[in-house]
C-alpha cells in the first residue's frame, strides 16, 4: 500500500507528464519514478524515490519558469 506522501507525489508526477515506459518495466522514462505496471498508467514512487522526484519536480518548475522568462525577454 502506498503511502500519502508517495501518492502525493505521484500525482504531481502524473499531473506534470504521462508516464513513458517501454512495456517491459515499471519505471517512467522521463523522470526515473516506479509506475504502476508496465503500461504505466500512473506513477507510483517508492518511499526511497520521494525526496529525488520531489528534486526532479522542482528542477522542471525552474526550468519552465527560464524558459518563460527567455520568451518574455526576446524582442
Amino acid at each position: 500500500m502506498a503511502s500519502t506522501e508517495s501518492s502525493s507525489v505521484g500525482s504531481q508526477l502524473d499531473q506534470h507528464h504521462a508516464p513513458e515506459t517501454n512495456g517491459r518495466m515499471a519505471v517512467c522514462r522521463r523522470c526515473g519514478a516506479r509506475t504502476d505496471d508496465p503500461a504505466g498508467h500512473h506513477h507510483m514512487p517508492a518511499e526511497r524515490q520521494l525526496t529525488r522526484s520531489g528534486e526532479w519536480l522542482l528542477a522542471q518548475s525552474r526550468l519552465n519558469r527560464i524558459a518563460q522568462a527567455r520568451t518574455l525577454r526576446q524582442p
